[in-house]
């Protein structure tokens, strides 16, 4: 929820100062980072180190990050660079979260449990995506960056106090030790070896770099194109909340396991599909419509990546491979600069529309090298 407040607000204040799209995608751009240089590391320390220290760490980077953003915002000498190194910092707390929080539910889960589980996961993440850009509205609105600063520091202080409480399963205390970097590679072997742990992993760099980070520029359509105020932008970017929220609850209810890698593969391409023709559209309805049907195809995705590779991934590697799950999630960055870079040289809509045409293209090619999984 509260990369949501974030993302809505920092979005709307860089593009008012900037006029530019490449500078909106550049912060999404630094907090992915850590995920790319950090997310084997922090996948091999997850099976070393109890989960409660490594998530409580996390947290404590990212309430600190955000509680010194908000007071140099106070101070009235807040820059762009200042907002993207707090950017390398909070990532730094999402990789740690990522991989630790997944991890956990996969161990607490039994395999029969273990897509509800996840599922139930995606459903408060899709929650949270519909209720963080509403009150990060609301908040840039009346209170401006340092109200939406001050709170997201306060939200990772709660979430700080809450792991406190929270039984996770402690490391592994008996198994072979190893050095961490044979660990990594023993971890990047397995994925070679499996082919829906490879596709799995190969879907996520294609939607990090064509799909999802199209959403970094949807509160500049809003701007830009339909004319909303902050509040009203929140509106819109919440919409893929509440067809992601329904969508991860009815996965949860009714989803037999062999459905399982067709609501992974389709669910991706119907994302892809509705926020490319989001960018063509005018209305304001309609974009509403378009992103809801989006969250439909979120909720297959989201809810699938993480399954299918705690399924077909043995226990004493799941924390490994999650870690390799963070390091794919991190090649965002290629695609927020991406399509910052086709918005500068060609305008907001058409540079959205192009990146998500190559992501629709690039996913029929996926889809016919792994039959396996649009069939099964």
């Amino acid at each position: 929820m509260v990369f949501g407040i974030e993302q809505l607000a920092a979005s709307i204040y860089i593009f008012l100062i900037t006029e530019s799209p490449l500078m909106v995608t550049g912060l999404l751009t630094a907090r992915m980072i850590p995920m790319i240089l950090l997310g084997s590391i922090a996948g091999a320390l997850a099976e070393r180190l109890p989960g409660i220290a490594l998530l409580s760490l996390g947290y404590w980077i990212s309430a600190i990050a955000f509680f010194t953003l908000g007071a140099i915002y106070v101070w009235g000498d807040i820059q762009l660079w200042h907002m993207f190194v707090g950017a390398l910092f909070t990532g730094t707390g999402l990789t740690l979260d990522n991989t630790v929080r997944r991890k956990a539910i996969g161990e607490l889960s039994a395999e029969t449990t273990l897509g509800p589980a996840m599922s139930l996961d995606i459903t408060t993440l899709m929650l949270a995506m519909l209720l963080g850009p509403l009150i990060g509205g609301i908040l840039y609105e009346h209170t401006g960056l340092s109200g939406v600063y001050f709170s997201i520091g306060l939200c990772f202080v709660v979430a700080q106090l809450v792991i406190r409480k929270t039984p996770l399963p402690t490391a592994q205390k008996h198994r072979e030790k190893k050095k961490l970097h044979h660990e990594i590679v023993e971890g990047i072997n397995y994925a070679r070896s499996n082919r829906v742990v490879t596709v799995t992993l190969v879907i996520t760099v294609i939607m990090n770099i064509f799909v999802l980070a199209l959403f970094g520029l949807v509160p500049v359509i809003a701007i830009d194109v339909l004319k909303l105020s902050p509040s009203i932008n929140g509106v819109l970017l919440s919409s893929s909340g509440v067809g992601g929220f329904i969508g991860a609850l009815l996965i949860s209810i009714y989803s037999p396991q062999s459905h399982y890698r067709r609501y992974y593969y389709w669910g991706s391409l119907l994302l892809a599909s509705s926020i490319l023709i989001f960018a063509l559209s005018t209305s304001f309805y309609f974009s509403i419509i378009l992103l809801v049907l989006g969250g439909f195809g979120l909720a297959g995705f989201g809810t699938m990546q993480v399954t299918l590779l705690l399924l077909e991934t043995p226990p004493h590697l799941r924390a490994r491979i999650l870690g390799l799950l963070t390091v794919c999630i991190g090649v965002g960055p290629i695609g927020v600069l991406h399509v910052g870079y086709m918005a500068e040289i060609f305008g907001t809509v058409h540079g959205m529309a192009i990146v998500g045409l190559e992501g629709i293209v690039i996913m029929a090619i996926v889809g016919f090298i792994w039959p396996e999984l649009r069939k099964a």
